[in-house]
């Protein structure tokens, strides 16, 4: 398989399916056309795997882990009225609004590496991430973003880092619903079988990641920090617009 694409490119898919996500979420694409929505969510599975693979790939190579650390701590906080504001429609915020957004996520990731780097013993290893996952719990892919992160920096093997955390995290969800089917009504059966089908958007990301050089390709300041100014500047664009329009 040729390996073709770079960090920028992934940069780009990451974006453009995170727009298209966000736009059939927040203009409620469900209420007129179901079929879209669902197009708009599996798409927009493509993004947090890619952000995870290169977060994990940011904290083996980058030059210092504090200031990659303090720039997704800074975004994450840009980002809070932003997001609260375009998935809650409102302006009435909470403490645990203080950690609403999937830049939070991230930067909890990150300090999940660096204390899993001070030991190699399992067991701890197991409650390291299950406190990051408490940590994280109320954010933008929660519990399941943790877990994608940890598997991409605990798996070596290059095929098998792709892979493994998109099946593992498929099998988890499907595991999780199974028990709970039996309290269900059928409007709940169907919401979850919507999700978990939106989930497999998750494979998506395989093929891509599978064509990674490793390469940064092309890398100017801005880009570097509009890869994540981004994310703040489209909630607070789109939920202007929605305002404008309804």
């Amino acid at each position: 398989m040729t390996k073709s694409i770079d960090a920028f490119h992934l940069k780009l898919i990451a974006i453009v399916a995170m727009l298209l996500n966000h736009i059939g979420n927040g203009f409620d694409f469900m209420s007129f056309s179901p079929p879209l929505f669902w197009l708009t969510e599996f798409i927009g599975k493509l993004t947090f795997p890619i952000m995870a693979y290169l977060l994990v790939e940011g904290f083996h190579y980058t030059r210092n882990r504090w200031k990659y650390g303090l720039r997704l701590a800074f975004f994450s906080l840009v980002s809070v009225v932003p997001f609260h504001i375009y998935f809650e429609n409102n302006w009435q915020f909470e403490v645990t609004d203080l950690f609403n957004n999937v830049l939070f996520t991230l930067l909890m990731g990150l300090c999940m590496m660096a204390v899993c780097e001070l030991t190699d013993n399992r067991f701890l290893h197991v409650l390291i991430v299950l406190f990051f996952m408490l940590t994280t719990s109320l954010s933008d892919w929660n519990l399941f973003g943790i877990l994608i992160i940890y598997w991409n920096y605990r798996i070596k093997d290059p095929r098998k880092r792709v892979v493994l955390p998109i099946v593992y995290v498929i099998l988890l969800l499907g595991l999780m619903m199974i028990p709970a089917v039996g309290m269900m009504s059928e409007s709940e059966i169907f919401d979850n079988l919507f999700y978990l089908t939106t989930m497999t958007g998750l494979f998506l990301t395989i093929p891509l990641l599978l064509r990674y050089n490793g390469q940064r390709g092309y890398s100017p300041k801005w880009v570097k920090y509009g890869y994540y100014l981004f994310y703040p500047v489209h909630l607070l664009m789109l939920y202007l617009i929605r305002s404008v329009l309804f």
